[in-house]
């Protein structure tokens, strides 16, 4: 776990800035006592702000679009990886229909 400070000076980022990223709840540290910390979760998202606001120029009306839309995609992926899961866990035939029936039909 990282506190503010380590973060901030990780990624060269003024409070102020950290701060309202927080209050926008693009990241959400966790209360630790009076101190916030900041999982790894945490610390890959103010990178990946950093790197969008940095690298590819968005702007925060557009960042936070954005953000949504990745979470949405992380989201259906575990979905995903959760069906793959249940689909492994069924007998080879079964199996064999499903593959059969989600083949494209051209």
């Amino acid at each position: 776990m990282a506190s503010i400070e380590d973060i901030l000076r990780l990624h060269r980022l003024e409070r102020v800035e950290l701060e309202a990223w927080i209050e926008q709840r693009w990241i959400r540290p966790q209360a630790r006592g009076a101190e916030l910390v900041f999982d790894e979760v945490d610390e890959a998202r103010v990178a990946l702000i950093v790197e969008l606001r940095s690298a590819f120029m968005v702007n925060d009306e557009a960042l936070g679009v954005v953000l949504s839309l990745l979470d949405q995609l992380y989201a259906a992926r575990r979905i995903l990886k959760s069906v793959e899961d249940v689909l492994e866990a069924l007998p080879e035939p079964v199996r064999e229909e499903i593959r059969a029936r989600l083949r494209p039909t051209d």
